[in-house]
């Protein structure tokens, strides 16, 4: 595990334990979070020029959240030059959160978009083999050419027709 994301990790860690006491961040965070990931705002958030807590109170407000956990941790990441943390601690608490309720994120790469019935049994049938509720993040990518690629956790399931043509690949190569 990297630094970063071992770094990332304790923070997530112990916004969950402020879940599970009933405070919950989680919604804030991904608010600021999201506003965290446009550029002027990262310009903002790593200019040291300006005090920690002004960079950690412009970003809440514009993210309009004012929960004093958020902020306490902002200026902390600010203060620390740590704010680049801010989106991976946001996706790790959320996959804590995902692991407590039984849910499991899992993305699903398609060549071009899928009707929604088809989604649904797509869904129902990946639920049903890892026995846990599932949401599913759909991307388009026509480089795959046809079938899917199913990204679960840290498991890939490669059942695109580019997967299988760079597998007869290697195969003729040998």
């Amino acid at each position: 595990m990297s630094t970063e994301r071992s770094i990332a990790s304790r923070y997530a860690a112990a916004l969950f334990e402020l879940h599970q006491e009933g405070i919950d961040v989680a919604e804030d965070l991904g608010k600021v979070a999201q506003v965290a990931e446009n550029e002027d705002a990262q310009a903002l958030l790593i200019n040291s020029q300006i005090a920690a807590e002004d960079r950690a109170k412009a970003v809440l407000k514009a993210a309009s959240v004012k929960d004093e956990y958020v902020l306490r941790l902002l200026v902390m990441l600010c203060s620390r030059n740590k704010t680049v943390l801010l989106v991976l601690i946001n996706e790790m608490l959320d996959k804590l959160m995902r692991e407590e309720k039984s849910q499991v994120m899992v993305d699903v790469t398609v060549a071009k978009d899928l009707k929604a019935d088809l989604l649904g049994k797509l869904k129902e049938s990946i639920s049903a083999s890892l026995g846990k509720a599932v949401e599913l993040n759909v991307k388009t990518d026509a480089s795959i050419l046809g079938g899917l690629i199913l990204n679960i956790g840290d498991r890939q399931i490669d059942h695109s027709v580019r997967g299988r043509i760079n597998g007869l690949k290697r195969a003729l190569s040998v």
